[in-house]
């Protein structure tokens, strides 16, 4: 019986996966570079997807609204000075707060 190309492509990828530990690393991240996105990020969880990237990396492309979502009050404006707090609020707004009975 004549051995087909299918049997020779299936034996080489055999091959190649069974030896694939023998690589180097350069011809490994030439494979790993020809993989589909999806295909390179199949098995890791979101900690190991983040793993070396500083904050900044990691917030890239978020909106403000996505930053900050989850942190109470409190948080999103620890350290800032009472100027920076009143920045941005309706002079009126706060006129009316300040005369508020106080209970």
């Amino acid at each position: 019986m004549a051995y087909t190309m299918e049997e020779f492509e299936h034996d080489t990828r055999r091959l190649f996966i069974e030896h694939l530990h023998e690589f180097d690393p350069d011809e490994i991240q030439a494979i790993v570079e020809q993989l589909p996105l999806d295909a390179r990020l199949r098995g890791l969880d979101p900690e190991e997807r983040l793993r070396g990237l500083n904050p900044e990396e990691r917030l890239r492309g978020l909106a403000a609204e996505e930053r900050l979502r989850g942190l109470a009050a409190e948080e999103r404006l620890r350290g800032l000075d009472a100027e920076e707090r009143l920045r941005g609020l309706d002079p009126a707004v706060v006129e009316a707060w300040l005369k508020r009975p106080r209970h």
